[in-house]
């Protein structure tokens, strides 16, 4: 069967079978015909038809700048987190290095104070007492000019100091 070979078309007719003269159709979409040199008529039958090709066009160079500019405020509000984060520890170090200097300023007062109070003459001699000392009944004196020993109290001439510039 010879039918069942050939294919049809949506009119269901064979492909490549030419109908009758009588029965062509004229074409869906016609264009008028123009005169050489004519200008076209304006077009008034409703709005422009819109193309794909320009539309498209418009949203590729969009979607990388929103991408540049929420990478950039990403970027941007990382940074601001570190840069937040370095300064509150910097600003908790300071504050740690304070306690301490202040802590050991007093200790240091507390220490010059004993230090202070250890070095009076009244309490030096009170310890050593404490500790069994007491003071030598003869006191002597070593001249460095003539390497004597001096025992007891010693004369106006022998105690004056005898040093260049001063005068008591």
């Amino acid at each position: 069967m010879a039918t069942d070979t050939i294919r049809r078309t949506p009119d269901s007719r064979p492909k490549g079978v030419v109908p009758p003269a009588s029965r062509v159709a004229a074409p869906r979409h016609t264009r008028p015909v123009t005169v050489p040199g004519a200008r076209p008529a304006p077009r008034t039958a409703g709005p422009a038809p819109r193309t794909a090709g320009p539309r498209a066009r418009a949203r590729s160079p969009r979607m990388p700048f929103i991408l540049l500019l929420v990478g950039l405020l990403g970027g941007a509000l990382v940074s601001l987190l570190v840069i937040s984060t370095t300064l509150a520890q910097g600003a908790f170090r300071i504050t740690s290095l304070q306690q301490q200097n202040a802590n050991l300023a007093r200790q240091e007062q507390t220490l010059s104070n004993q230090v202070a109070q250890a070095s009076n003459p009244a309490l030096i001699a009170k310890e050593a007492e404490q500790l069994g000392m007491r003071p030598n009944p003869r006191l002597g004196f070593i001249d460095l000019k003539t390497g004597k020993i001096i025992v007891g109290k010693p004369s106006a001439a022998e105690a004056a100091i005898n040093v260049p510039g001063y005068t008591p």
